[in-house]
C-alpha cells in the first residue's frame, strides 16, 4: 500500500511556462490532482515535495485544495537546505511561503544554507528512503533537471521494491485531450 508519495518533475521554465495563469498550468494541476485522488483512494496519507517551483509547488497547491475533501491527507515539504527559495522573485517567494504555512510538516535535510550540489543529491536520496512511491513528471524527449533524479530513481528501484509512476508527455497529452473532449461535451 502506498502511504507516502514524492511528487516531482519539471520546473516551469523547463516547460516554457513563464506565467501561472495559462491553460497549461491548469491542465498540469488537474492531471496531478487526478493522480493524487487515485492514490488517496488506495490509502495515500502523505505527499512530500522538496519545495521546487513548477510540478512540486503545483502538486502542493492541489494537496492543500484536496484537504477540504480528504482532511486526512497531509503535505510535507523537505527542502535540501535553509533558504532554498531566497533567490526566487517576490511573487514566487510569497506563493512558497503561503504553501509552507499550510503544510503539515516542513524540515530541511541540511540545517545550513547552500553548500554544494551534494545537498540536492542527498535530499533526493532522503525522499526515496522515506516514501513508498515517486510520481515523476518527466519525458525522455525533453531532458532537463529531473533526468538526474530519474537515474537515481531507476538505480534505487533495481535494488529495492520501490515503485514509481513516470508520467510522459504522451500520458499528459492523452489526459488533456480527454479533459478537453469531456468539457466540449458539457456545452
Amino acid at each position: 500500500m502506498i502511504k507516502t508519495v514524492y511528487v516531482t518533475g519539471y520546473k516551469p521554465f523547463e516547460l516554457n511556462i513563464f506565467k501561472e495563469d495559462i491553460p497549461e498550468v491548469a491542465y498540469l494541476k488537474q492531471f496531478i490532482r487526478h493522480k493524487l485522488i487515485l492514490l488517496i483512494e488506495e490509502g495515500l496519507e502523505w505527499v512530500l515535495i522538496q519545495g521546487k517551483l513548477g510540478i512540486e509547488l503545483w502538486a502542493a497547491e492541489e494537496v492543500l485544495d484536496l484537504k477540504t475533501t480528504y482532511p486526512e491527507l497531509k503535505l510535507g515539504i523537505i527542502t535540501p537546505f535553509y533558504g532554498h527559495s531566497e533567490q526566487w522573485n517576490e511573487q514566487n517567494q510569497l506563493k512558497y511561503q503561503k504553501i509552507l504555512q499550510q503544510s503539515d510538516f516542513a524540515e530541511s535535510v541540511f540545517h545550513s544554507s547552500y553548500e554544494g550540489p551534494h545537498q540536492f543529491k542527498q535530499t533526493d536520496q532522503f525522499m526515496l528512503d522515506h516514501t513508498d512511491q515517486t510520481l515523476l513528471i518527466y519525458d525522455e524527449e525533453q531532458e532537463a533537471s529531473p533526468k538526474y533524479f530519474k537515474h537515481m530513481l531507476v538505480d534505487f528501484m533495481d535494488k529495492t521494491n520501490y515503485t514509481c509512476d513516470i508520467v510522459t508527455f504522451d500520458e499528459l497529452t492523452e489526459f488533456i485531450n480527454d479533459l478537453q473532449w469531456s468539457q466540449d461535451q458539457s456545452f
